[in-house]
């Protein structure tokens, strides 16, 4: 009967124990996880001066000098590793960085364009009241300069923005209701609009300041990750459900 080990030449249980106790611990999901990750991993070339770099830099990192092998020997005994399971350890992020540039890089200015409200940032101001006739005068006075848009909003708003002066953001674009979006976004910063009804009660908005989005290698990071998390979410739901998932894009691959 094959069995499983903890550590390396130590036999731990045999095979329908441990099914029993990844169901029984919830372990199911991580196990996935970490079978798409070896996957990954194995597929993923690496220079063997990489290699060594970073095993080298992973020893340092735990206080063991790469030329001292009994110091080595010690630290994967009290780990349960062996050489092997010490290389792909120190390689592991590196081909799994590798892995997400190079599979998905391609994807991220569409996924940027069709996601960039929700990345943009807006501030504005607002007012709400319930009387359309009173929503109007406020605006007068705003217009006339008798008080300002501050002012109104501490005294009369009937919404929380009251006790920020009616000031609300910085927030994403696209968490604000639909019709203020469409409305923020033909203004000029600092533009006063007129009072419109929405749903059950009156507004008068003004866009205080749009900060637009950039892909810039930190939205570029990030975008790569979500997609990334994406796609590995497809993929582990396969696997739990009991499918084989298809083919690595290994062709995405040539000259990583």
């Amino acid at each position: 009967m094959a069995e499983i080990e903890l550590h390396p030449g130590m036999p731990f249980c045999d095979i329908a124990t441990l099914n029993r106790i990844n169901r029984q611990q919830g372990l199911c999901l991580a196990i996935a996880q970490a079978s798409v990750y070896d996957e990954i991993c194995q597929v993923v070339p690496l220079a063997e001066s990489k290699e060594e770099e970073l095993t080298h830099a992973y020893l340092h990192n735990n206080d063991v000098d790469p030329a001292d092998t009994d110091a080595i020997d010690r630290l994967l005994s009290e780990q349960g590793l062996s050489r092997d399971d010490l290389r792909y350890i120190a390689t592991k992020r590196e081909r799994m960085e590798r892995f997400k540039n190079q599979v998905f890089s391609a994807e991220v200015e569409r996924r940027f364009l069709s996601e960039k409200l929700s990345h943009d940032q807006v501030t504005y101001s607002l007012i709400r009241v319930r009387d359309g006739d009173w929503a109007f005068e406020l605006h007068q006075r705003i217009v006339e300069g008798d008080a300002s848009f501050e002012e109104l909003a501490s005294q009369y708003s009937e919404g929380p923005e009251r006790d920020s002066a009616g000031r609300l953001g910085p927030v994403p674009f696209d968490q604000a209701h639909p019709s203020v979006v469409e409305k923020l976004r033909s203004c000029e910063a600092g533009e006063l609009l007129e009072p419109f009804f929405l749903v059950n009660i009156w507004l008068i908005l003004r866009l205080d300041q749009w900060d637009g989005a950039r892909l810039d290698d930190a939205m570029r990071e990030e975008l790569i990750e979500d997609l990334f998390e994406q796609w590995l979410d497809d993929r582990v739901s396969e696997l739990l459900a009991g499918r084989t998932p298809g083919l690595l894009p290994t062709h995405l691959l040539e000259g990583v």
